[in-house]
């Protein structure tokens, strides 16, 4: 399943990176567009960790719902994935096994989300097991036509305790600044179902199932997606400043091999994707809002169909 959108967020703050004193900063990156020569603009962005983050904590949620394993840690939200010894015993309750096959297998076996999203075991004393992410995800970043216009302004916000005991030297009044930005968004997502349920590290046993239930694993996954989608389920500081967004178009192609989305980026991507398919069909099927219905009845088709793969039906 690959999806690629263009989404207007409006009055956001949802990728912060370091605070100055008062001041907190939005995260900015570095876009080149060609005019007669090249540019760069440094524009707001909201990175990749962030859309995983969120997705991951969905899919954790998602998986408890169906009664299947999610190991300690990621079923809080604390997605340090078995990164070495110390981790792997306070998420499984277990010591690690030695064997490379068999650790994977058993993390695996034990944890849904480290299924999905991978992890990387690295302890000291040596024998990494690596397991690479089965979804991919990237930074969204302003589409060509509004980059030149994109700002980040920061707003001016104020508490007070005026009249309690907390006031010191007279002070009963904190500033600080936060920064926003409003964008047209490009949004990136791939979900690669084949190694779901599946050992990879080894090459002499990579494919072996490790889990008897394969399909209602990629179902938990694809019900994440969906969820993760409809809800927008990821960025911070959303308590007090839940920005104000709206989906312009998305793209969603469910296939039998690899076939990916052309880049949003340009605003002819949706033609791109129709002439892509044109000359490379693995049984692809396109799901476009808003050419197919509203944003959530395509979600919701594209979810559905990919299902019925799975499960051969």
């Amino acid at each position: 399943m690959s999806v690629r959108g263009r989404v207007l967020v409006n009055v956001e703050a949802l990728n912060m990176t370091e605070s100055v004193g008062n001041y907190v900063k939005h995260r900015r990156v570095p876009v080149i567009m060609p005019e007669g020569g090249y540019t760069t603009y440094f524009v707001p962005a909201i990175s990749g960790e962030s859309i995983a983050h969120g997705f991951q904590e969905v899919l954790a949620e998602e998986a408890k719902k169906k009664n299947l394993p999610v190991c300690k840690l990621c079923e809080r939200g604390i997605f340090l994935k078995s990164t070495n010894e110390n981790v792997f015993k306070e998420s499984f309750d277990s010591d690690p096994p030695k064997d490379e096959f068999e650790f994977e297998r058993n993390v695996v076996e034990k944890c849904t989300v480290e299924d999905v999203g991978g992890f990387l075991y690295a302890p000291r004393a040596g024998g990494n097991v690596k397991r690479t992410s089965n979804f991919f995800t990237g930074y969204m970043v302003p589409v060509k036509e509004a980059l030149e216009g994109v700002v980040i302004e920061p707003q001016l916000h104020s508490r007070y305790a005026l009249g309690t005991p907390f006031v010191e030297g007279g002070q009963g009044q904190m500033i600080y600044y936060v920064e926003l930005s409003s964008a047209v968004y490009t949004f990136s997502f791939d979900l690669d179902t084949r190694y779901i349920g599946k050992t990879t590290f080894s090459y002499e046993k990579a494919g072996n199932d490790v889990v008897e239930n394969r399909a209602e694993r990629v179902d938990a996954a694809l019900d994440a997606v969906k969820k993760f989608l409809i809800e927008f389920a990821f960025g911070a500081k959303k308590t007090r400043f839940l920005p104000v967004l709206d989906w312009e178009s998305l793209i969603i192609a469910v296939s039998d091999d690899v076939w990916t989305v052309p880049s949003p980026y340009t605003k002819n991507y949706i033609e791109n994707t129709n002439r892509k398919k044109e000359k490379v069909d693995y049984n692809t099927e396109l799901f476009l809002y808003p050419e197919n219905g509203s944003f959530e009845e395509v979600v919701v088709d594209a979810v559905d169909k990919a299902k019925k793969r799975v499960n051969g039906s």
